[in-house]
Protein backbone atom coordinates (compact mmCIF):
# COMPACT_ATOMS: atom_id res chain seq x y z
CA UNK A 1 0.00 0.00 0.00
CA UNK A 2 1.12 3.60 -1.04
CA UNK A 3 0.43 6.14 1.78
CA UNK A 4 2.11 9.01 -0.32
CA UNK A 5 -0.02 7.87 -3.11
CA UNK A 6 -3.17 7.63 -1.11
CA UNK A 7 -2.91 11.10 0.57
CA UNK A 8 -1.67 13.12 -2.70
CA UNK A 9 -4.97 11.59 -4.14
CA UNK A 10 -7.04 12.79 -1.24
CA UNK A 11 -5.71 16.11 -1.40
CA UNK A 12 -6.72 16.43 -4.88
CA UNK A 13 -10.13 15.23 -4.34
CA UNK A 14 -10.40 17.95 -1.25
CA UNK A 15 -9.06 20.44 -3.47
CA UNK A 16 -11.48 19.92 -6.28
CA UNK A 17 -14.38 19.95 -2.97
CA UNK A 18 -12.71 23.27 -1.56
CA UNK A 19 -12.33 21.55 1.49
CA UNK A 20 -8.52 22.14 1.95
CA UNK A 21 -6.09 25.02 0.14
CA UNK A 22 -3.35 22.98 1.01
CA UNK A 23 -1.15 20.53 -1.42
CA UNK A 24 0.97 17.46 -0.26
CA UNK A 25 4.54 17.48 -0.59
CA UNK A 26 6.09 13.88 -1.66
CA UNK A 27 9.20 14.69 -0.49
CA UNK A 28 8.56 16.50 2.82
CA UNK A 29 5.70 14.32 3.73
CA UNK A 30 3.48 17.62 4.39
CA UNK A 31 0.56 19.63 3.38
CA UNK A 32 1.50 23.15 2.73
CA UNK A 33 -0.92 26.12 1.80
CA UNK A 34 -1.34 26.64 -2.03
CA UNK A 35 -1.74 30.02 -3.38
CA UNK A 36 -3.75 28.09 -6.64
CA UNK A 37 -6.25 26.45 -3.73
CA UNK A 38 -6.33 29.99 -1.95
CA UNK A 39 -7.51 31.30 -4.91
CA UNK A 40 -9.61 28.39 -5.78
CA UNK A 41 -11.55 28.59 -2.53
CA UNK A 42 -12.49 32.83 -2.85
CA UNK A 43 -13.21 32.34 -6.62
CA UNK A 44 -15.95 29.24 -5.30
CA UNK A 45 -16.78 31.66 -1.83
CA UNK A 46 -17.86 34.33 -4.61
CA UNK A 47 -19.55 31.75 -6.63
CA UNK A 48 -21.45 30.98 -3.24
CA UNK A 49 -22.35 34.56 -1.93
CA UNK A 50 -24.14 35.03 -5.52
CA UNK A 51 -26.05 31.63 -5.35
CA UNK A 52 -27.05 32.43 -1.50
CA UNK A 53 -28.53 35.51 -2.39
CA UNK A 54 -30.66 34.09 -4.71
CA UNK A 55 -32.92 32.92 -1.84
CA UNK A 56 -33.42 35.84 -0.89
CA UNK A 57 -35.32 37.46 -4.55
CA UNK A 58 -39.06 38.21 -4.23
CA UNK A 59 -39.78 37.66 -7.58
CA UNK A 60 -37.97 33.83 -7.53
CA UNK A 61 -40.92 31.50 -9.12
CA UNK A 62 -39.66 28.18 -7.04
CA UNK A 63 -38.76 29.69 -3.78
CA UNK A 64 -42.67 31.53 -3.65
CA UNK A 65 -44.37 27.90 -5.09
CA UNK A 66 -42.00 25.97 -2.12
CA UNK A 67 -43.56 28.52 0.30
CA UNK A 68 -47.20 28.38 -0.95
CA UNK A 69 -47.00 24.44 -1.25
CA UNK A 70 -45.26 23.64 2.05
CA UNK A 71 -44.03 26.58 4.66
CA UNK A 72 -42.41 24.41 6.88
CA UNK A 73 -40.49 22.94 3.76
CA UNK A 74 -39.88 26.76 2.42
CA UNK A 75 -38.44 26.85 6.75
CA UNK A 76 -36.51 23.89 6.96
CA UNK A 77 -34.59 25.39 3.12
CA UNK A 78 -33.77 28.23 4.78
CA UNK A 79 -32.74 26.48 7.66
CA UNK A 80 -30.29 24.34 5.40
CA UNK A 81 -29.53 27.56 3.89
CA UNK A 82 -28.14 29.18 7.36
CA UNK A 83 -26.26 25.71 8.08
CA UNK A 84 -24.45 25.80 5.12
CA UNK A 85 -23.07 29.50 5.72
CA UNK A 86 -21.74 28.25 8.37
CA UNK A 87 -20.16 25.17 7.54
CA UNK A 88 -18.63 26.86 3.96
CA UNK A 89 -16.88 29.14 6.86
CA UNK A 90 -16.21 26.79 9.32
CA UNK A 91 -15.10 24.38 6.35
CA UNK A 92 -12.25 27.02 5.11
CA UNK A 93 -11.18 27.68 9.49
CA UNK A 94 -11.11 24.00 9.88
CA UNK A 95 -8.98 23.11 6.66
CA UNK A 96 -6.38 25.56 8.62
CA UNK A 97 -6.90 24.56 11.85
CA UNK A 98 -6.39 21.05 11.51
CA UNK A 99 -3.41 20.99 9.01
CA UNK A 100 -1.45 20.58 11.63
CA UNK A 101 -2.46 17.82 13.60
CA UNK A 102 -2.63 16.28 9.90
CA UNK A 103 1.01 16.44 8.99
CA UNK A 104 1.89 15.49 12.74
CA UNK A 105 -0.13 12.20 12.05
CA UNK A 106 1.34 11.47 8.90
CA UNK A 107 4.76 11.96 10.35
CA UNK A 108 4.11 8.47 12.60
CA UNK A 109 3.04 6.87 9.24
CA UNK A 110 5.07 4.73 7.51
CA UNK A 111 6.59 6.48 4.22
CA UNK A 112 7.65 4.03 1.96
CA UNK A 113 5.67 3.00 -0.62
CA UNK A 114 4.59 -0.58 -1.66
CA UNK A 115 2.69 -2.01 -4.58
CA UNK A 116 -0.98 -1.44 -5.19
CA UNK A 117 -2.81 -3.98 -2.68
CA UNK A 118 -6.56 -4.57 -1.43
CA UNK A 119 -5.79 -2.36 1.78
CA UNK A 120 -5.33 0.87 -0.90
CA UNK A 121 -8.00 -0.60 -2.93
CA UNK A 122 -10.47 -0.01 -0.10
CA UNK A 123 -9.52 3.62 0.74
CA UNK A 124 -9.86 4.66 -3.22
CA UNK A 125 -13.64 3.28 -2.62
CA UNK A 126 -14.29 5.35 0.80
CA UNK A 127 -12.98 8.26 -1.19
CA UNK A 128 -15.21 8.26 -4.41
CA UNK A 129 -18.45 6.48 -3.03
CA UNK A 130 -20.45 9.43 -3.04
CA UNK A 131 -19.29 11.07 -5.30
CA UNK A 132 -19.88 8.07 -7.56
CA UNK A 133 -23.21 8.06 -6.23
CA UNK A 134 -23.85 11.28 -7.06
CA UNK A 135 -22.68 11.19 -10.53
CA UNK A 136 -24.59 8.21 -11.71
CA UNK A 137 -28.17 10.00 -9.97
CA UNK A 138 -27.17 13.49 -11.35
CA UNK A 139 -26.54 11.70 -15.24
CA UNK A 140 -29.65 10.25 -14.64
CA UNK A 141 -31.37 13.34 -13.93
CA UNK A 142 -29.75 14.70 -16.87
CA UNK A 143 -31.04 12.21 -19.33
CA UNK A 144 -34.42 12.74 -17.67
CA UNK A 145 -34.23 16.57 -18.21
CA UNK A 146 -33.02 15.49 -21.45
CA UNK A 147 -29.46 17.46 -20.74
CA UNK A 148 -31.42 20.41 -21.16
CA UNK A 149 -30.08 23.35 -17.98
CA UNK A 150 -32.65 24.04 -15.67
CA UNK A 151 -33.17 28.09 -15.34
CA UNK A 152 -29.64 30.40 -14.19
CA UNK A 153 -31.85 31.26 -10.63
CA UNK A 154 -33.23 27.82 -9.98
CA UNK A 155 -29.61 25.62 -10.50
CA UNK A 156 -28.27 28.78 -8.19
CA UNK A 157 -30.86 28.25 -5.38
CA UNK A 158 -30.15 24.62 -5.41
CA UNK A 159 -26.42 24.93 -5.24
CA UNK A 160 -26.19 27.61 -2.40
CA UNK A 161 -28.30 24.47 -0.73
CA UNK A 162 -25.68 21.84 -1.96
CA UNK A 163 -22.47 23.14 -2.46
CA UNK A 164 -21.85 23.95 1.54
CA UNK A 165 -22.40 20.12 2.19
CA UNK A 166 -20.43 18.51 -0.41
CA UNK A 167 -17.80 20.80 1.28
CA UNK A 168 -18.04 20.00 4.84
CA UNK A 169 -18.51 15.98 3.46
CA UNK A 170 -14.53 16.41 2.97
CA UNK A 171 -14.09 16.30 6.80
CA UNK A 172 -15.46 13.05 6.73
CA UNK A 173 -13.34 11.87 3.85
CA UNK A 174 -10.33 13.13 5.59
CA UNK A 175 -11.25 11.78 8.77
CA UNK A 176 -11.69 7.94 6.99
CA UNK A 177 -8.44 8.13 4.71
CA UNK A 178 -6.18 8.89 8.02
CA UNK A 179 -8.09 6.66 10.10
CA UNK A 180 -7.96 3.93 8.25
CA UNK A 181 -3.94 4.28 7.34
CA UNK A 182 -3.70 5.01 11.19
CA UNK A 183 -5.47 1.46 11.62
CA UNK A 184 -3.08 0.26 9.07
CA UNK A 185 -0.48 1.25 10.88
CA UNK A 186 -1.71 -0.06 14.40
CA UNK A 187 -1.80 -3.47 12.83
CA UNK A 188 1.66 -3.61 11.83
CA UNK A 189 2.36 -2.60 15.44
CA UNK A 190 0.81 -5.10 16.78
CA UNK A 191 2.33 -7.68 14.86
CA UNK A 192 6.04 -6.33 15.62
CA UNK A 193 5.16 -6.21 19.27
CA UNK A 194 3.99 -9.87 18.95
CA UNK A 195 6.94 -11.40 17.42
CA UNK A 196 9.04 -9.76 20.03
CA UNK A 197 6.81 -10.65 23.01
CA UNK A 198 6.80 -14.47 21.07
CA UNK A 199 10.38 -14.21 20.66
CA UNK A 200 11.27 -13.79 24.03
CA UNK A 201 8.65 -16.43 25.21
CA UNK A 202 10.58 -18.84 23.33
CA UNK A 203 13.97 -17.87 24.12
CA UNK A 204 12.90 -18.07 28.05
CA UNK A 205 11.62 -21.29 27.63
CA UNK A 206 14.80 -22.38 26.06
CA UNK A 207 16.95 -21.12 28.98
CA UNK A 208 14.45 -22.70 31.31
CA UNK A 209 14.81 -25.96 29.94
CA UNK A 210 18.73 -25.69 29.90
CA UNK A 211 19.68 -24.16 33.22
CA UNK A 212 16.05 -24.70 35.42
CA UNK A 213 15.87 -20.82 36.00
CA UNK A 214 14.29 -17.81 34.03
CA UNK A 215 16.80 -15.76 32.23
CA UNK A 216 15.90 -11.92 31.93
CA UNK A 217 15.41 -10.70 28.74
CA UNK A 218 18.43 -9.18 26.23
CA UNK A 219 18.37 -5.40 26.52
CA UNK A 220 17.87 -5.50 22.50
CA UNK A 221 14.05 -7.31 23.13
CA UNK A 222 13.39 -4.53 25.57
CA UNK A 223 14.59 -1.65 23.67
CA UNK A 224 12.67 -2.57 20.62
CA UNK A 225 9.64 -3.01 22.71
CA UNK A 226 10.79 0.46 24.07
CA UNK A 227 10.92 1.80 20.39
CA UNK A 228 7.57 0.42 19.47
CA UNK A 229 5.83 1.42 22.36
CA UNK A 230 7.16 5.17 21.52
CA UNK A 231 5.67 4.80 18.33
CA UNK A 232 2.33 3.61 19.35
CA UNK A 233 2.29 6.93 21.92
CA UNK A 234 2.87 9.25 18.81
CA UNK A 235 0.16 7.33 16.87
CA UNK A 236 -2.11 7.59 19.39
CA UNK A 237 -1.29 11.57 20.80
CA UNK A 238 -1.49 12.15 16.68
CA UNK A 239 -4.58 10.59 16.35
CA UNK A 240 -6.45 12.24 19.20
CA UNK A 241 -5.35 15.90 18.10
CA UNK A 242 -6.45 15.07 14.80
CA UNK A 243 -9.66 14.06 15.92
CA UNK A 244 -10.30 16.53 18.07
CA UNK A 245 -9.20 19.09 15.03
CA UNK A 246 -11.99 17.88 12.82
CA UNK A 247 -14.55 16.98 15.78
CA UNK A 248 -16.70 20.02 15.40
CA UNK A 249 -16.97 19.30 11.46
CA UNK A 250 -18.25 16.48 11.64
CA UNK A 251 -21.14 17.71 14.58
CA UNK A 252 -21.70 19.86 12.40
CA UNK A 253 -21.80 17.88 9.40
CA UNK A 254 -24.26 15.51 11.43
CA UNK A 255 -26.46 18.65 11.85
CA UNK A 256 -26.61 19.34 8.26
CA UNK A 257 -27.21 15.53 7.38
CA UNK A 258 -29.69 15.44 9.94
CA UNK A 259 -31.76 18.68 7.97
CA UNK A 260 -31.65 16.72 4.83
CA UNK A 261 -32.96 13.53 5.84
CA UNK A 262 -35.80 15.73 7.29
CA UNK A 263 -36.37 17.80 3.98
CA UNK A 264 -36.12 14.16 1.58
CA UNK A 265 -38.49 12.26 4.22
CA UNK A 266 -40.82 15.08 4.80
CA UNK A 267 -41.29 16.07 0.72
CA UNK A 268 -41.54 12.79 0.23
CA UNK A 269 -44.40 11.19 2.50
CA UNK A 270 -46.44 14.20 1.26
CA UNK A 271 -45.56 13.23 -2.62
CA UNK A 272 -47.16 10.16 -2.02
CA UNK A 273 -50.45 11.66 -0.53
CA UNK A 274 -51.37 15.25 -2.13
CA UNK A 275 -48.41 16.56 -4.43
CA UNK A 276 -48.06 13.62 -7.10
CA UNK A 277 -51.10 15.09 -8.73
CA UNK A 278 -49.50 18.32 -10.27
CA UNK A 279 -46.13 15.78 -11.60
CA UNK A 280 -46.25 14.62 -14.97
CA UNK A 281 -44.59 11.43 -15.35
CA UNK A 282 -40.77 12.81 -16.43
CA UNK A 283 -41.05 15.48 -13.23
CA UNK A 284 -41.99 12.48 -10.99
CA UNK A 285 -39.20 10.45 -12.04
CA UNK A 286 -37.02 13.48 -11.53
CA UNK A 287 -38.30 14.05 -8.51
CA UNK A 288 -37.49 10.63 -6.89
CA UNK A 289 -33.98 10.10 -8.29
CA UNK A 290 -33.40 13.65 -6.24
CA UNK A 291 -34.84 12.81 -3.35
CA UNK A 292 -33.05 8.92 -3.25
CA UNK A 293 -30.08 10.41 -4.13
CA UNK A 294 -30.36 12.36 -0.77
CA UNK A 295 -30.49 9.05 1.27
CA UNK A 296 -27.97 6.97 -0.75
CA UNK A 297 -25.31 10.16 -0.11
CA UNK A 298 -25.68 10.52 3.56
CA UNK A 299 -25.80 6.32 3.29
CA UNK A 300 -23.49 5.95 2.00
CA UNK A 301 -21.14 8.23 4.04
CA UNK A 302 -23.01 6.90 7.28
CA UNK A 303 -21.78 3.13 6.19
CA UNK A 304 -18.08 4.35 5.12
CA UNK A 305 -17.67 5.92 8.34
CA UNK A 306 -19.15 2.97 10.56
CA UNK A 307 -16.41 0.75 8.43
CA UNK A 308 -13.99 2.38 9.08
CA UNK A 309 -15.12 3.27 12.88
CA UNK A 310 -15.21 -0.64 12.82
CA UNK A 311 -11.69 -1.97 11.55
CA UNK A 312 -10.62 0.47 14.54
CA UNK A 313 -12.25 -1.03 17.11
CA UNK A 314 -11.73 -4.10 15.89
CA UNK A 315 -8.09 -3.43 15.54
CA UNK A 316 -7.79 -1.80 19.35
CA UNK A 317 -9.70 -5.14 20.79
CA UNK A 318 -7.40 -7.40 18.97
CA UNK A 319 -4.11 -5.39 20.49
CA UNK A 320 -5.20 -5.13 23.79
CA UNK A 321 -6.14 -9.04 23.80
CA UNK A 322 -2.32 -9.81 22.76
CA UNK A 323 -1.40 -8.07 25.13
CA UNK A 324 -3.48 -10.06 27.93
CA UNK A 325 -2.67 -13.15 26.35
CA UNK A 326 1.16 -12.55 26.90
CA UNK A 327 0.30 -10.48 30.63
CA UNK A 328 -1.19 -14.23 31.63
CA UNK A 329 1.82 -15.65 31.11
CA UNK A 330 3.37 -14.94 34.36
CA UNK A 331 6.19 -17.20 34.82
CA UNK A 332 7.77 -16.37 31.43
CA UNK A 333 7.98 -12.87 31.03
CA UNK A 334 10.00 -10.79 33.46
CA UNK A 335 8.80 -8.14 35.45
CA UNK A 336 10.45 -4.96 33.06
CA UNK A 337 8.70 -7.17 30.37
CA UNK A 338 5.26 -7.00 32.14
CA UNK A 339 5.52 -3.09 32.55
CA UNK A 340 6.30 -2.64 28.99
CA UNK A 341 3.50 -4.54 27.86
CA UNK A 342 0.81 -2.84 30.80
CA UNK A 343 2.01 0.43 29.25
CA UNK A 344 1.07 -0.48 25.66
CA UNK A 345 -2.15 -1.83 27.18
CA UNK A 346 -2.57 1.84 28.89
CA UNK A 347 -1.67 3.56 25.85
CA UNK A 348 -4.27 1.43 23.73
CA UNK A 349 -7.48 2.20 26.16
CA UNK A 350 -6.56 6.07 26.76
CA UNK A 351 -5.77 7.43 24.11
CA UNK A 352 -7.53 6.00 21.40
CA UNK A 353 -10.97 6.59 22.64
CA UNK A 354 -11.58 9.72 21.83
CA UNK A 355 -14.93 11.59 22.20
CA UNK A 356 -16.86 14.70 20.70
CA UNK A 357 -15.92 17.32 23.12
CA UNK A 358 -14.38 15.07 25.88
CA UNK A 359 -18.32 13.98 26.62
CA UNK A 360 -19.23 11.90 23.61
CA UNK A 361 -17.43 8.15 22.44
CA UNK A 362 -16.87 8.48 18.90
CA UNK A 363 -17.05 4.90 18.05
CA UNK A 364 -19.20 2.48 15.86
CA UNK A 365 -22.06 1.93 18.86
CA UNK A 366 -22.01 5.69 19.79
CA UNK A 367 -22.43 6.67 16.01
CA UNK A 368 -25.07 3.84 15.28
CA UNK A 369 -26.96 5.40 17.97
CA UNK A 370 -27.05 8.69 17.02
CA UNK A 371 -27.91 8.05 13.70
CA UNK A 372 -30.80 6.00 15.15
CA UNK A 373 -32.18 9.33 17.23
CA UNK A 374 -31.56 11.29 14.48
CA UNK A 375 -34.01 9.15 12.41
CA UNK A 376 -37.12 8.58 15.61
CA UNK A 377 -36.83 12.77 15.80
CA UNK A 378 -37.37 13.02 12.49
CA UNK A 379 -39.80 10.19 11.91
CA UNK A 380 -41.63 12.02 14.80
CA UNK A 381 -41.67 15.21 13.33
CA UNK A 382 -43.13 14.37 9.61
CA UNK A 383 -46.19 12.30 11.65
CA UNK A 384 -46.65 15.62 14.02
CA UNK A 385 -46.44 17.55 10.77
CA UNK A 386 -48.61 15.11 8.90
CA UNK A 387 -51.38 14.37 11.45
CA UNK A 388 -51.86 17.65 12.35
CA UNK A 389 -52.46 18.38 8.43
CA UNK A 390 -54.89 16.28 8.18
CA UNK A 391 -56.63 16.96 11.19
CA UNK A 392 -57.10 20.25 9.69
CA UNK A 393 -58.48 19.00 6.57
CA UNK A 394 -61.29 16.73 8.15
CA UNK A 395 -61.92 20.02 9.95
CA UNK A 396 -62.80 21.67 6.75
CA UNK A 397 -64.68 19.15 5.77
CA UNK A 398 -66.97 18.86 8.53
CA UNK A 399 -67.59 22.56 8.20
CA UNK A 400 -68.26 22.55 5.01
CA UNK A 401 -70.93 19.61 5.76
CA UNK A 402 -72.62 21.50 8.26
CA UNK A 403 -72.63 25.10 6.11
CA UNK A 404 -74.87 22.87 3.63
Amino acid sequence: MGNSRILRTTNVVLLLTAYQMHWFEKKSQRFRLSLPGVVYVLVLGCIYAACFSRHFDPASSLLNVLNDVSPFLFGLARMQLLLGAKAFAYAVYSSVKSVGAVNTLVESLPTRDRGFGKNEAIVYVLLSSTFGILFCFGLYIAYEMKFELPPLQDAMIGMALFLPHLILAGSVKLYMVLAFLSCCQLKQLKKSVEEEFRANLLEAERDTASTSFTVSPKNSSLDNLDGLKRKLEVLATSFRDFFQSLEHSLILLFAMNGNCLLVGIYSLTYYWNTWHVIFEDRKRRIFYAANASIYACIASDYISLMFVLFLMANERLSFIACLDFFLAQRTSLSKRMRHVAKDLKGVLRRTFDVKFDSLIRFNLSYVTMMTLVQLLIITLIVMFHYLNDEILLLREELSSKDDE
